[in-house]
C-alpha cells in the first residue's frame, strides 16, 4: 500500500454537540451521478460511532502546506484539541469544515459496509466548496508529497 499515492483528507463529523475528526487517505470517488464518495474508517477510531449515529460527514481535502493539520488529526492531538490546528468553521448543517482546505465535500451517509477492521462509508455529496489554487497534499511511501504536472 506504500506504493499507492493518495490525497490526504480530514474526515469530520458532529454528534450531540461534539466535533470529531481523523486523517484519512482511503477516500475516493464512487460515481459522478449521483455524486458520491467512499471513505474507509477503522471501527476502533473515535470518529466511527459518531459518524454512524449522525449520518453526516465532511471530507476536507488538504492543501500541500497543511501537513501539520494532517498530523494533528492522525493522532498527535486527541478529541477537541485536534481542531486547534487550522481554521475550522461550522456549516449550516452543523458540520465542522476546514475553511482553507483544497476542497470540502459535505456528505450524507447513503450506505455502510463493515469489512475487516474498517467500515466503508458511502456518502452522497450534497455541497462542495473548492479553493482556486490546486495544490493537494499527497501521501506516498509513508511520507507527505506534492503533485507536479508533467511537461
Amino acid at each position: 500500500m506504500r506504493r499507492l499515492t493518495t490525497t490526504v483528507s480530514v474526515i469530520t463529523s458532529e454528534h450531540n454537540g461534539t466535533r470529531y475528526g481523523m486523517t484519512a487517505t482511503a477516500v475516493t470517488s464512487v460515481c459522478a451521478e449521483p455524486a458520491a464518495l467512499l471513505v474507509c474508517i477503522n471501527t476502533a477510531s473515535s470518529l466511527h460511532v459518531p459518524l454512524l449515529a449522525s449520518e453526516r460527514f465532511c471530507v476536507n481535502m488538504l492543501q500541500v502546506d497543511q501537513h501539520e493539520i494532517s498530523t494533528a488529526f492522525a493522532g498527535k492531538l486527541k478529541g477537541e484539541q485536534r481542531f486547534s490546528a487550522g481554521d475550522w468553521r461550522q456549516s449550516e448543517e452543523g458540520l465542522p469544515f476546514l475553511f482553507d482546505a483544497q476542497a470540502n465535500l459535505f456528505c450524507s451517509l447513503e450506505k455502510s459496509i463493515e469489512f475487516g477492521t474498517h467500515r466503508v462509508f458511502i456518502g452522497g455529496v450534497h455541497r462542495v466548496l473548492i479553493s482556486e489554487n490546486i495544490s493537494p497534499l499527497l501521501y506516498e511511501d509513508g511520507k507527505y508529497a506534492r503533485s507536479v504536472a508533467l511537461a
